[in-house]
């Protein structure tokens, strides 16, 4: 897969497209803030990454949708997405168009028919990327990983701030995630992990579950043939303790008599005792008898009580009666012809107020003996219905109890009753726990019954060494070293072209970090340690060629171009010096030595892999050599750029 043409489309529906030659070297030259470094960047969007890094700026606000019509060997792919506004952090909607002579579509035809997720996966399934899903090792927190057209497309991009970076060496490598990511899927794209890795792991990882869970059965079964003998004697035990043998002699060692006796005890079946209807229907016969007399009781009290305060009350009345009667006696001392109530009975003297006349007291005297003699007449018919009352309650009490007598014997035999259910509810437990464990042992103590789980736990456990012998750890470490190795030489020979730092020893990748390694005659360096950025730049340059080089001679499914922004960058360190962008412009005869090994080694391999590689640069260089003049596809110099001035003019107002 390579790059056929850009596109930018204005809002007004104008177009920018930017066509590039196939299987060969394109360089896009120009002065700085001309677009150059934006085109890594529209390839990067336009083939699936969300994350929103194109400028902001007022001529790229312009831009409604970006686009790519990518070639493949038989077929062209649009891939299309609208421009993020200026505050969007990612976008996910995209469009795709697959045709053999698909041509470039005006703005009107755009449509949002997908989104980056897909996108990604029906490129990828075009190139060649399989199900290469890998699974974490045991107790990883880490989430499967499936390599995608997005891993691919790390391996395809250098921007201004990687080429020449001494830390990081693919795209994207310092973001989240992106370094372990890289780790886990360049084995494959270098043919180290077989195609169908996914569906073997998703196999060794079912088998090893059976493996286990027959292990696990047959551990039981050895466990519990073990212990059967013991446990066989302690449940015979139980049963002879609650009655559930009828020979409480039974002292056989021989385990199939021993089972056979458990099985009688756990048929055993006691006459459950039932409660007596009548025994029931009496009882609550005599507690409704109880609760009559206790009512009548507590309303003779009552009765009582009544007739005591009357007494009460009759022999205060008596009291007062008499006493008022003993006052009223003195009138016998009254002298015939007594003056009357206006004169003292004593000295004669006349009242201030009369007295009541002596015939008036006469009549109130006979008016108490009266009151007196009915209280004395009641008296007797009280004290008569006070001894009824006693006599009734006495015969009641009596009768309560009798009847009470009769609960408690009822009581008494309930007692006795629910401690035989509580023993039919013992021997149910213990007779329970009999056919549970005869119906556990009737399998696992069963000899044909382990040769058969001893057979499953085998046979599973050959199924899991088959399955890791496809999935041989070693066999794709030795794959892989034999791909790094072929990788390493390319790198080796391309530094020694360049006449990098180092570059003399061994040149190799160390994918565990991952970084580039030179041996040196003091040990190993990685590139971390190796000075200048005109150094770091160009074993970034012989690390990617080196890898495309092995992509392209080995098919594996990885787009075949490569994208480098300014990696002459440190070459030109002045605005002069970058706007001409001329050999004369540098000052060290070695600087335009190596400038020029810079775009010659990219040209032999284009020219070497043609027509299946593309290299895309875009720099400030602009080399007098003929081969370099007739590789610069655009030269942004004098006004020309990315996107037109006229599009700021031909903006639809808001």
């Amino acid at each position: 897969m390579q790059i056929r043409s850009i596109i930018l489309y204005s809002k007004s529906g104008e177009k920018r497209v930017l066509d590039f030659r196939l299987g060969e070297l394109n360089i896009v030259t120009g002065t700085s803030e001309t677009g150059k470094s934006a085109l890594l960047d529209i390839v990067d969007y336009c083939l699936g990454r969300d994350e929103a890094t194109l400028p902001v700026s007022p001529i790229f606000n312009t831009v409604a949708w970006y686009a790519v019509i990518l070639q493949l060997a038989d077929t062209r792919i649009l891939a299309a997405r609208p421009a993020p506004g200026p505050a969007a952090k990612s976008v996910t909607t995209a469009m795709i168009e697959v045709g053999s002579d698909l041509g470039i579509p005006e703005l009107s035809e755009l449509r949002l028919n997908t989104d980056s997720t897909q996108l990604r996966q029906q490129i990828g399934r075009r190139i060649g990327i399989g199900d290469t899903r890998s699974e974490p090792a045991a107790g990883s927190l880490a989430a499967p990983l499936s390599a995608n057209l997005g891993h691919a497309v790390l391996l395809c991009l250098q921007n201004q701030d990687e080429v020449a970076s001494k830390k990081i060496l693919f795209h994207r490598q310092n973001d989240r995630d992106i370094a372990n990511s890289l780790k886990a899927t360049i084995p494959y794209f270098l043919g180290a992990v077989p195609e169908d890795q996914a569906a073997l792991q998703q196999q060794l990882l079912q088998a090893k579950r059976a493996q286990r869970s027959a292990e696990n059965r047959l551990k039981a079964a050895q466990e519990a043939n073990q212990a059967v003998e013991s446990q066989l004697q302690s449940l015979l035990g139980e049963a002879r303790v609650h009655g559930l043998l009828a020979d409480d002699s039974f002292t056989s060692a021989d385990r199939d008599m021993v089972i056979e006796a458990l099985r009688q005890a756990s048929s055993f079946r006691p006459a459950r005792p039932s409660a007596d209807e009548e025994q029931r229907r009496q009882e609550l016969l005599l507690s409704e008898q109880s609760s009559a007399l206790r009512r009548q009781l507590r309303s003779l009290a009552e009765e009582r009580q009544l007739l005591n305060d009357l007494e009460s009350q009759a022999a205060g009345y008596s009291g007062a009666v008499t006493r008022g009667m003993s006052r009223l006696s003195a009138l016998s001392l009254v002298p015939d012809g007594f003056p009357g109530e206006h004169s003292c009975p004593l000295c004669g003297n006349e009242l201030a107020e009369p007295d009541p006349t002596v015939a008036a007291m006469h009549t109130t005297l006979e008016d108490l003996r009266g009151q007196l003699d009915s209280v004395r007449a009641v008296q007797p018919r009280r004290e008569q219905a006070l001894r009824e009352i006693e006599q009734v309650s006495a015969r009641l009490r009596e009768e309560l109890r009798g009847i009470e007598g009769a609960l408690s014997v009822i009581a008494e035999q309930r007692s006795e009753q629910a401690g035989l259910l509580g023993q039919a509810e013992a021997q149910a437990y213990t007779r329970g726990r009999i056919s549970a464990y005869l119906s556990q042992i009737s399998t696992t103590t069963d000899n044909g019954h382990l040769q058969h789980l001893q057979a499953d736990a085998a046979m599973a456990q050959q199924l899991v060494q088959g399955l890791e012998e496809q999935l041989d750890n070693d066999a794709v470490d030795e794959k892989l070293t034999h791909s790094l190795g072929y990788v390493s030489g390319k790198m080796t020979s391309h530094a020694r072209f360049l006449n990098l730092e180092h570059g003399g020893g061994l040149v190799r990748l160390n994918l565990k970090k991952p970084t580039v390694v030179t041996d040196t005659p003091a040990g190993s360096t990685e590139l971390l340690r190796i000075g200048s950025g005109k150094n770091h730049v160009g074993y970034h340059l012989a690390a990617h060629l080196a890898l495309h080089q092995y992509f392209t001679a080995n098919s594996r499914p990885v787009p075949r171009f490569l994208m480098l922004d300014q990696p002459t960058q440190p070459y030109y360190p002045s605005d002069m010096a970058k706007a001409r962008g001329r050999l004369e412009d540098l000052a060290l005869d070695e600087d335009r030595e190596t400038v020029t090994r810079l775009f010659q080694l990219m040209h032999q391999v284009v020219t070497e892999l043609a027509p299946d590689f593309q290299i895309i640069v875009s720099d400030h260089a602009d080399l007098p050599h003929d081969w370099y003049q007739a590789s610069v596809r655009y030269n942004w110099r004098n006004g020309e750029k990315l996107i037109p001035t006229t599009w700021l003019d031909n903006q639809p107002a808001p």
